[in-house]
């Protein structure tokens, strides 16, 4: 493999905004022997790192991957704008993360595409990677491209980019993937790409295929699927935690819905897999937050139990706990109790999708208005300081009352909020009704984007005298090229690629969105964008009919004819099948069973934790109560010295306290925690570096409830490789350890082309002048400070060559009152020069006394 980290390092990472997207070495990332991998594959994301490594299917196929031991499974993602100009500047291409190599290396490369508006980012990444964008131009000696995930229910115009596209669940399919291009490594695209498509779930567009293409299922939750060391990002993503799957597919069957129709049957993980997976992931993550993830958690069969199950492990971990998606309307107030002792409601969604009672008949979401009204008491007797409400305008039926009706049922409830407290808020988000494919609404037109944007201006218009109510409407021309993407044919491809060279990227950002761009694309091919949102004859052949979700067609319509009917569909696991065709014999719903180990239900219902740490219904609203932990009486205070080096010299100061606070709860530190509703380890730290600096000798302080043993340094492991304990200590002395340090030695090391005779004459300048005058902005307010005191001494350094001439400084923190940063020093010393082209080391901070 082609190693690129150090032009990664020296030419990029200095001169973008967030370094840490393109760094690598986070902890549990699997870094293989390139000799020994015969199968190299590289998973892209086409979004933000941020974004991507909040995605937990991307951790699934990360670890089934690379437990094979010839395999090799790397992460790439896309750029954003300051990165993408830098890499095209210098010549950097698309590389993985873990080898720093360039991903057109790669044996294959797969797509995980979440969004029809990441269209334009798969195309750039291609193009980045340095590899011909459309399939028809790769030969033998390019890595075969596909592409997964939940906009592969119309696959069609992605079709001239990739070259084969999986529907589906992606397990047990990337196994046979892998297996194929292993068995088949060398003997040529059309023979690889005939073996895949005898895969189940893979649809490869030139393979003659004549039947819909069936979609991959996982029949359960295996062991093997379970990712048990999930990658731990070194900075804040997105969602910012690990992640436990509860349970697959949802069978509601709300019929605009495109992921509860593409990912049936409903598949539950057991209860004791969740725990296990759960405690594991803190082990080896250290990592306090974790997400119960599903469409809906709150419709797991056993949701009372896992509740209860997972209080016992929030406790004894300190761990905050989401559950990020829950049907409210779905959990009973008991539920809710265990709920808010699980993950306290600070805010919660409700999403009635429609204002009346009629139109939530035809979308097949049947509760009456009293139902929902209900839900918001609960929530406010449990102490939730946001209701968030969540509606669809311009869904089929609809009429001037539907929408009326919104606007009565978000007075009702900001009505009640306020009664409570003035305080408290109530968000109401609204979106565009999309036809998605493989829906019961697939047939239907969508309406114009003036009509939308009329729709949303007026609900916000009509509510704009209630002070404690937000209202945020999509953009209708966001959601028209949304739907045109998702119903499209095979000759969108001509527009996607027209579009990206017009500069069309990250589309789904309302910051880059530009439609002008597309519909100018559209007309130099000849496509009327509009015929692609308007509604489709019930007995016409669809684009996509080529691939199934598992979804029969005739299911579809009739769910249609109901809809128009206003007539509900009950939930099938009720036990009234409907015949939806997704269990087919292979796959079938799967309920999580009740063990030998688990406490019957009747049981479980009549048991109360009277420890638990839940506000009661007694608390004042507006203000969340001061909730008592466990007495952390400290007895013990050690002095951790630790090194940050060139390869870490980007992690900012807090992702780096994070990344310390993970590795000492995963070695098993009996850490003293802060008292609160939100406790935190008591951990503090020196000065931070400034950003992009290195440190030889940094140093905290950490607080115990009992003394450490074994050997604390072994906590290493946990540590990306340029950031180590070096040496620690026990301390009696209680003054915070900042106040301890009165100033730092820096070593500056200076770009290309300083010779230390120019280095001498600039110090000598610099030490000449009695006044350096620079300005603060603190709060608003700039202020004039002279830092010249504040340099407190200085020296040009001789050293073996070019690069290691450097200056050194003792610069004073607070000198008579005056401080000075190393940045301020460098722009007094080279005014000319721009700070990030120095690279700074700390080399000690000098203690007081």
């Amino acid at each position: 493999m082609t190693n690129l980290i150090d032009d990664v390092q020296k030419k990029l990472l200095p001169f973008v905004e967030k370094p840490l997207r393109y760094s690598g070495g986070e902890l549990n990332a699997v870094r293989k022997d390139a000799d020994r991998i015969a199968v190299h594959g590289c998973l892209c994301f086409p979004d933000l790192y941020d974004i991507g490594m909040s995605h937990h299917g991307l951790q699934i196929l990360y670890h089934i991957v690379n437990a094979n031991e010839n395999w090799a499974l790397s992460r790439c993602f896309h750029p954003w704008a300051d990165a993408e100009e830098v890499m095209r500047g210098v010549g950097i291409p698309l590389f993985t993360l873990e080898y720093f190599s360039p991903v057109r290396e790669a044996d294959w490369i797969g797509f995980s595409v979440q969004y029809e508006l990441q269209y334009t980012n798969l195309v750039n990444m291609l193009d980045l990677a340095g590899l011909p964008v459309l399939s028809a131009d790769r030969g033998d000696d390019d890595p075969v491209v596909i592409a997964g995930g939940p906009c592969m229910n119309n696959p069609e115009p992605l079709v001239p980019f990739v070259d084969a596209l999986l529907i589906g669940d992606g397990e047990d399919a990337i196994t046979e993937f892998c297996t194929v291009i292993e068995k088949f490594k060398g003997a040529g695209r059309p023979k690889i790409l005939e073996e895949v498509a005898r895969i189940r779930g893979f649809y490869v567009p030139n393979a003659g295929r004549k039947e819909p293409i069936k979609p991959a299922r996982i029949k359960s939750f295996e062991s093997c699927h379970i990712p048990k060391t999930p990658i731990v990002p070194l900075m804040e993503v997105i969602h910012h935690r690990f992640a436990a799957e509860v349970m697959r597919g949802c069978t509601r069957g709300c019929r605009f819905c495109s992921a509860g129709m593409y990912y049936r049957p409903v598949r539950e993980k057991n209860i004791a897999d969740i725990k296990s997976q759960i405690e594991d992931s803190v082990r080896c993550t250290g990592w306090r937050d974790a997400g119960l993830l599903s469409l809906s958690t709150a419709d797991y069969s056993r949701i009372t139990e896992l509740l209860r199950s997972m209080r016992s492990v929030k406790q004894a971990y300190h761990l905050r706990m989401s559950l990020p998606s829950t049907r409210i309307d779905a959990l009973t107030s008991e539920q809710l109790d265990e709920l808010n002792a699980v993950a306290p409601i600070t805010s919660f969604t409700i999403a009635p999708e429609a204002g009346s009672l009629r139109l939530r008949k035809v979308i097949n979401k049947d509760f009456t208005d009293e139902s929902i009204y209900d839900t918001v008491r609960l929530l406010l007797e449990r102490n939730a300081q946001t209701i968030k409400l969540y509606f669809m305008y311009g869904l089929p039926t609809e009429r001037e009352e539907d929408i009326q009706a919104i606007i009565d049922m978000v007075r009702t409830i900001s009505v009640t909020i306020r009664s409570k407290s003035p305080r408290l808020a109530l968000h109401v988000a609204l979106s565009p009704f999309s036809p998605k494919p493989n829906t019961p609404f697939q047939w239907e037109r969508m309406e114009t984007i003036e009509a939308l944007d009329e729709k949303g201006r007026f609900i916000k218009r009509s509510l704009i005298d209630k002070k404690n109510v937000k209202i945020s409407y999509r953009d209708g021309r966001m959601a028209f090229l949304e739907t045109v993407m998702a119903r499209g044919d095979r000759r969108l491809g001509e527009v996607i690629l027209k579009a990206w060279k017009a500069g069309a990227r990250f589309d789904g950002w309302d910051e880059r969105f530009n439609l002008d761009l597309w519909m100018e694309a559209a007309r130099s091919v000849g496509i009327d964008l509009e015929n692609y949102t308007s509604g489709i004859d019930i007995d016409e052949t669809l684009p996509w009919s080529a691939v199934s979700v598992g979804v029969d067609i005739d299911f579809l319509k009739r769910e249609r004819v109901r809809a128009f009917e206003e007539i509900t569909t009950p939930d099938c696991r009720g036990g009234d099948c409907d015949n939806c065709g997704a269990c087919d014999g292979e796959v079938a719903m799967r309920f999580c069973p009740i063990s030998a180990d688990d406490t019957p239900p009747s049981l479980l219902h009549s048991i109360r934790n009277d420890d638990a740490d839940t506000p009661t219904s007694t608390a004042s609203f507006g203000r969340r109560p001061r909730v008592t932990t466990e007495n952390t009486a400290v007895g013990h205070r050690y002095r951790f010295v630790f090194e940050k080096k060139e390869s870490v010299r980007f992690l900012g100061h807090m992702d780096m306290v994070s990344v310390f606070h993970r590795a000492m709860i995963a070695a098993g530190f009996p850490l003293a925690f802060s008292q609160g509703f939100n406790p935190h380890p008591r951990v503090s730290f020196g000065p931070p570096l400034p950003f992009g600096a290195i440190g030889l000798n940094e140093a905290f302080d950490i607080e115990t409830k009992s003394p450490l043993i074994g050997n604390p340094i072994d906590t290493n492991r946990w540590l990306p490789a340029g950031l180590q304990i070096k040496s620690y200590s026990k301390i009696h002395e209680k003054a915070s350890l900042t106040s301890q340090i009165i100033a730092s030695r820096y070593k500056i090391f200076p770009p290309a082309g300083f010779s230390p005779e120019r280095m001498g004459e600039l110090l000598g300048q610099l030490e000449s002048r009695t006044e350096i005058i620079v300005k603060r902005e603190k709060d608003g307010r700039i202020t004039e400070k002279n830092i010249r005191p504040a340099i407190i001494k200085t020296s040009v350094h001789r050293g073996d060559n070019e690069e290691s001439h450097h200056w050194e400084a003792i610069l004073s923190l607070a000198h008579g009152g005056v401080s000075c940063k190393p940045s301020e020093f460098v722009l007094a010393l080279c005014p000319d020069e721009k700070f990030s082209n120095f690279l700074v080391c700390r080399a000690e901070c000098v203690m007081r006394g």
